[in-house]
């Protein structure tokens, strides 16, 4: 049953991303393409699997069922002048399959990193997470080459507020933490 709810909400997430996504570029554009809630797609689920396989094979599927439903709504909203779905849908596919050999990667490795790591590293990855994302953005920008794996324009704001809630979630551990007595969990 948990496995039906996972990939429902996987499912949802990835519908999700591409309503808010939308067809233009600007703050919708970015903030449905930010990569740190794809990565937490598989990492949840992942930290609900008995062993470190099971967590990379949960990974993996809910990455696969996410993107699916992101360009299943891609290709209904998009209008590529395609004579029927099945061919606009393999279209999308097809355009998009750096994001889907990415998934394949990225849902496995982060579904296994949440079955190891397990419940509790939940916030802290997700800080972590916040954290990397606005700093790889910035060093596509600066680092020769980069510019050619991160190639589009993106918006700054969304990952400014990304940044800053990762130290917020990160600080606040932190606090958290120092705040509590040494023996206590």
């Amino acid at each position: 049953m948990l496995k039906i709810k996972v990939l429902a909400a996987a499912l949802v997430f990835g519908m999700a991303a591409a309503l808010i996504k939308g067809d233009g570029g600007g703050v919708r554009d970015t903030v449905g393409n930010l990569s740190t809630p794809w990565l937490l797609v598989a990492f949840v689920p992942g930290m609900f699997a008995r062993s470190v396989p099971r967590g990379a094979v949960i990974g993996l599927v809910s990455t696969l069922v996410a993107l699916l439903g992101f360009y299943v709504v891609v290709t209904l909203t998009l209008d590529d002048q395609m004579p029927d779905m099945r061919e606009h849908l393999l279209h999308v596919l097809r355009l998009n399959r750096r994001w889907i050999w990415s998934g394949l990667l990225s849902g496995p490795v982060m579904g296994a990193l949440g079955a190891w790591l397990g419940r509790r590293a939940l916030l802290p990855v997700t800080g972590v997470l916040l954290v990397l994302e606005p700093i790889v953005i910035v060093s596509a920008r600066v680092v020769p080459g980069w510019r050619s794996v991160i190639h589009w324009t993106l918006e700054p704001v969304p990952y400014l507020v990304e940044l800053v809630a990762g130290v917020l979630v990160l600080s606040s551990m932190r606090r958290r933490r120092r705040a509590t007595p040494r023996g206590l969990p």
